[in-house]
């Protein structure tokens, strides 16, 4: 006949086992919560690289980088973008990487372009964006052209660390104070 102390250890034993198998179904069952919210509506992401700097990034080291609430909802919604809006984007050259830019201009209107771009003006197909880096070094739409909304994942709502910079992405920014934008037949 079994002890006193090894029934004990028994009964000790499967309520443990029925706590953890419980927990771990519950917390199983908010994987595909967080996956649907993390592709579709919210994330929070580090921001690598120079080509928005000083917007963001703006430690000239490399070593601090920020950390920006990016807002997925509706990034498919061409009405939904103002001018200044900062948006990540899949890379026109290649795919599996994203970048991020300045909005510029919108669908019909003219832009003064920069080099490397082979023409000194363009004007915005349906449904595309001029987009542009702050920093001068910046590969943007100078390079390839304008992008269109397919390519757009989100847009870059609120730094969120470091906590000095806590706050809204400024809606102005760029790498000189021309106006890239000659026709203006959109109201941003």
């Amino acid at each position: 006949m079994p002890s006193m102390s090894s029934r004990f250890r028994l009964r000790n034993a499967s309520a443990t086992f029925k706590y953890t198998s419980k927990t771990l179904l519950i917390g199983l069952s908010w994987v595909p919560v967080v996956a649907y919210v993390a592709n579709h509506v919210v994330w929070i992401g580090v921001i690598d690289g120079s080509s928005m700097t000083p917007t963001l990034n703006p430690e000239s080291n490399g070593l601090a980088k920020d950390v920006a609430l990016l807002w997925k909802l509706n990034a498919k919604s061409y009405s939904s973008y103002k001018r200044g809006d900062v948006i990540v984007l899949r890379n026109p050259r290649d795919p599996e990487s994203t970048v991020i830019k300045r909005i510029i201009a919108f669908e019909g209107e003219e832009v003064r372009t920069r080099f490397p771009y082979p023409e000194s003006r363009v004007i915005i197909p349906p449904r595309h964006f001029w987009v542009e880096g702050d920093n001068i070094h910046s590969i943007d739409s100078n390079t390839y052209g304008p992008i269109p909304i397919g390519l757009v994942t989100a847009r870059v709502q609120t730094i969120v660390f470091p906590l000095n910079r806590w706050g809204s992405v400024p809606k102005v920014g760029g790498r000189d104070p021309r106006s890239a934008v000659v026709g203006l037949p959109r109201s941003n």
